[in-house]
């Protein structure tokens, strides 16, 4: 699965992007509000570790899964996250499976 990052600055322009636009169109997908991107592709039953530096002004991260058969109506092949929600000592995790994309919940010290 090809999994695209962004850091936005906003989140308005990409709320409005349909799956369509996010596969044809994934570096200009986000607008003006896209800070920084990466993508990486991640293998059935592999995992990968994204170290990003934060760009200051980022205000939220969206993350897009790009599946062979997402759910257009859960939308759950994206979801973004606050800055605010993010630790540099606690890693998010974030599963890629069944065509959606799935935030675990921080494990408890």
């Amino acid at each position: 699965v090809m999994v695209w990052v962004y850091q936005l600055s906003d989140r308005k322009t990409f709320d409005k992007r349909v799956y369509q636009q996010l596969v044809t169109e994934s570096e200009e997908a986000a607008g003006d509000e896209r800070l920084a991107s990466r993508s990486l592709v991640v293998k059935p039953g592999a995992d990968v570790s994204l170290d990003m530096p934060m760009d200051e002004k980022a205000q939220f991260i969206a993350v897009v899964g790009l599946f062979r058969a997402p759910d257009m109506v859960k939308n759950d092949w994206k979801l973004v996250l606050r800055r605010d929600d993010l630790d540099p000592d606690k890693p998010r995790i974030i599963e890629a499976s069944h065509n959606r994309l799935t935030l675990k919940p921080l494990k408890d010290d």
